[in-house]
């Protein structure tokens, strides 16, 4: 069933890339991100979670492939994690919050991007206050 509802998100968030204008790749298997996506301008990995609770933990191991496979490829790495019945909510790695061997993430997270702005459609608040393009 986890893997099912997982997956799903997985196409739901494909479309929607897709839709953006984004070249999308689904990594069967999900041996180093379950997501490879760039239109150009923006290139993003992301590892995409499910749950129907209002946090989630991020292993460690998941959190260093994804920033690993990440860097050497030259693109964002970027947790999609959906809350069923609350919707997307999008986080980089820098800013989550360790506890213990992993990475807390939830509803309550502050530190969170909208899909705009992790697709470049729009800059974050933090973004425009530092300037960023």
């Amino acid at each position: 069933m986890k893997y099912r509802r997982g997956a799903s998100a997985e196409r739901e968030l494909i479309r929607m890339l897709e839709k953006a204008g984004f070249a999308v790749v689904r990594s069967a298997g999900s041996k180093k991100v379950d997501i490879v996506a760039g239109n150009g301008r923006v290139y993003l990995c992301v590892e995409v979670k499910s749950t129907r609770s209002e946090r989630l933990y991020f292993s460690e191991e998941d959190y260093e492939k994804l920033v690993s496979f990440s860097e050497r490829f030259g693109a964002k790495p970027v947790i999609a994690v959906k809350f069923v019945n609350n919707g997307w909510r999008f986080f980089l790695p820098e800013d989550l919050e360790k506890g213990g061997k992993n990475y807390k993430l939830g509803l309550q997270t502050k530190n969170y991007l909208t899909f705009d702005e992790v697709i470049g459609r729009q800059r974050s608040l933090q973004g425009v206050i530092k300037g960023e393009a």
